[in-house]
């Protein structure tokens, strides 16, 4: 009698879980989002099943083997087929790695033409079935094309090798050369061998079937020895299904054919001794067949179960496969459950299942294509635990006792500012102890998987390692590297002087390579165009903000006030008028040697004067002054009329057309000192020059206007 406990999920409905660092870990060979299979985990009592990977065919591989849990806490699996070196049905095919402590996938080797790890080797072991054993720490062995060929691999090179070669044999109706195949990959036994059984190669005669055999390897040596072939008699069971308990010393496992119903056998065989017997007749039907792996419960019974076999339904006439218990003490044989398709996913326990997982609470677990179930010993209560939600074909579950996992950091270097608040956190959930080490000295102020700072400082950079602890053992996480970003004191540089005169610039600079800049100024550019007087700084920050840069001082000095004219005091002298002790004279635009007040006209044309200051600043505006330098009278006979000459006071003046508007009207005495200085605008009419004041003597008038310059000759009594 059985009795079944289904835990049915209602949304809204919170569940008590069992904490435990122990959980489940399996495959299915196909189905999950693309049909290619998937990797799922469960808690410790199979519940909270989460899919953490599918697979996708081009990508990562399909049709899935079981998980190998290896010594540095990762697990590791074969792919059948798929992957990117695929070039036809049966080609290709990937080895992965699965991290428990980082949560990361990744295929290691993608098999198949161009793989130059294992050259023309395909046809990883899948369907669910173990084809990874780690034989020492670190050393991996591994079955390809379909079990006939075994590589080795080494974790910490990431390096492929064949230690050594499954031997042919000859056989068959034709007694040719055949090549033996593992069934699954192998077992290790107490006695420090490695165990394998085959389907082929047997003690039959030419003519007859390949029945299986039992081959050993010595793994210190890579020496394989046939230890064991079928009789040959269909009675003792043949076609070995590769699964090995070990208990007392023995090994017990079972045959897919043979025994009395053709149904296959439990046997029994003793590696020190070598022999063979067989224990139990599967009878089929509503018994089983195609038996599947055996587990030894803590009663000391073994349990199994088979992919059929049980109670008949419509759409599965030879049954769904059943969860058996046989007593190697006394030879009886039990069926437990019948596993039937039925035609609720939320209700069903689901058919074909898997091999049994012996738990350490005492129970035995497995999956279904519906999810996982658990298996009470004692009460004889089966329970449907964790859900796929997708078909799951041909899966495979293992238990692990998981060490600290943590979030993987994918920056695992950081440049941290001065004062800034900082923080990693492994998230680790499954932590009972944490240490971290800082510059490999432990730092005791902190145990939990979060490095917080409040305000990160010199004293804190490094590298920082956490080692996380539970009851399976410890995780070293990966190193944190913390350095102090203090960008250097940046200097300014200067296109030029950085003293200069009202409307003249210098373009300040700072070093190139930061992500922004700020000038006292407000700019934000690497580069400032400064014209006004002042103080500047700049500060640089890559992230982090420099210190201010010394000050650079920036002087602008003002322009002088222009001068107002060019007065021209005697014959050829020429005067600016202004303020400035200092000014340049020019002339057509020639700057003159001459920055004196006063200068003498050597040649004709356009003087302009500008004011310079003491710091030798040129006033912005200039005075002009068209000269011409004459040396002799110039006849006047065309050009104007000036009666009465002599004269008692007033002047009378009448000019012709060229010099009618305004001009300047001088008189020089004898010495060529000016005596009389007066702007008039000569019209048509006669003008008129009030000369009462000048003292009787001989004149030299001179009437500018523009470049035209005209002398007379004055007597004044």
């Amino acid at each position: 009698m059985h009795r079944i406990i289904l835990s049915i999920l209602f949304l809204g409905v919170s569940l008590s879980v069992t904490y435990s660092q122990k959980q489940f870990w399996g495959t299915a060979s196909q189905g999950g989002l693309y049909g290619n299979g998937f990797i799922f985990k469960t808690d410790s009592i199979g519940d909270n099943l989460e899919i953490v990977h599918h697979f996708q065919s081009a990508v990562d591989g399909e049709n899935i083997s079981a998980l190998l849990y290896a010594s540095n806490n990762k697990l590791y699996g074969l792919a059948a087929d798929g992957g990117v070196n695929t070039t036809g049905p049966l080609g290709g095919g990937t080895f992965f790695e699965y991290d428990l402590s980082t949560d990361q996938f990744k295929v290691l080797q993608h098999f198949g033409p161009g793989n130059t790890a294992l050259p023309n080797v395909v046809l990883p072991l899948g369907d669910g079935k173990p084809g990874l054993i780690e034989v020492s720490p670190g050393i991996l062995y591994g079955l390809m094309n379909q079990g006939n060929y075994v590589f080795s691999y080494n974790i910490a090179t990431n390096t492929f090798s064949q230690p050594f070669v499954i031997p042919t044999y000859q056989g068959g109706a034709s007694n040719s050369t055949l090549q033996n195949k593992l069934v699954q990959v192998f077992y290790k036994a107490s006695d420090g061998y490695l165990y394998a059984t085959t389907q082929t190669n047997s003690s039959c005669p030419i003519g007859n079937p390949n029945m299986g055999s039992i081959i050993r390897v010595n793994p210190t040596n890579n020496t394989l020895t046939i230890r064991y072939k079928s009789s040959c008699l269909v009675d003792a069971g043949y076609i070995y299904s590769g699964d090995l308990v070990e208990a007392n010393g023995k090994f017990y496992s079972t045959t897919y054919y043979g025994g009395t119903n053709n149904k296959g056998v439990i046997y029994e065989y003793t590696p020190s001794t070598n022999i063979y017997v067989k224990k139990y007749d599967f009878a089929g039907s509503a018994y089983s067949y195609e038996p599947s792996s055996l587990v030894m419960g803590k009663n000391g019974k073994l349990y199994g179960t088979a992919h059929g076999g049980g109670i008949p339904e419509t759409y599965l006439p030879a049954g769904g496969g059943v969860l058996y218990e046989f007593d190697p003490a006394t030879n009886i044989f039990t069926k437990k459950y019948d596993f039937v398709l039925g035609v609720s996913w939320l209700g069903d326990v689901g058919s074909f299942p898997g091999g049994l997982v012996n738990s350490t609470n005492g129970k035995l677990y497995g999956a279904t294509q519906f999810g996982v179930f658990e298996y009470n010993i004692t009460t004889n209560e089966l329970r449907m635990a964790g859900r796929f939600w997708y078909p799951g074909f041909a899966p495979s579950l293992k238990q692990i006792c998981r060490k600290p996992a943590y979030q993987f950091q994918a920056v695992s270097s950081h440049s941290i500012c001065e004062g800034s608040a900082f923080s990693v956190d492994l998230a680790s959930t499954n932590t009972t102890s944490a240490v971290w080490k800082h510059n490999n000295v432990i730092d005791p102020s902190r145990t939990t998987p979060l490095l917080n700072f409040t305000s990160f400082s010199e004293q804190d950079a490094g590298t920082w390692i956490c080692t996380l602890t539970n009851e399976c053992g410890s995780t070293t996480a990966q190193t944190i590297t913390l350095t102090l970003n203090e960008p250097d004191q940046p200097a300014i540089t200067a296109s030029g002087p950085v003293t200069f005169c009202d409307g003249e610039n210098v373009t300040l600079s700072a070093p190139n390579g930061y992500n922004s800049y700020t000038w006292s100024n407000g700019a934000n550019t690497q580069a400032i165009v400064v014209s006004e007087s002042g103080e500047y700084t700049v500060s640089v920050n890559n992230g982090c903000e420099s210190p201010l840069s010394e000050i650079t001082t920036v002087t602008v000095h003002d322009l002088p006030a222009a001068p107002t004219a060019i007065e021209v005091p005697s014959l050829n002298t020429l005067k600016a008028i202004g303020t400035s002790t200092i000014y340049e004279w020019s002339l057509n635009d020639v700057v003159l040697n001459e920055q004196t007040k006063e200068i003498i006209a050597a040649e004709s044309g356009v003087y302009k004067v500008r004011s310079i200051s003491a710091e030798g600043c040129r006033s912005d505006d200039f005075a002009s002054l068209s000269f011409t330098i004459t040396g002799t009278e110039t006849s006047a006979e065309n050009t104007i009329i000036l009666y009465p000459n002599p004269a008692k006071g007033m002047v009378y003046i009448q000019v012709n057309n060229s010099l009618l508007g305004q001009a300047l009207v001088s008189l020089f005495n004898t010495t060529g000192g000016v005596v009389f200085s007066q702007s008039i605008t000569f019209t048509e009419k006669t003008n008129v020059l009030h000369l009462e004041n000048l003292p009787a003597g001989i004149y030299t008038m001179m009437i500018r206007k523009g470049e035209k310059v005209v002398l007379k000759k004055v007597a004044i009594k």
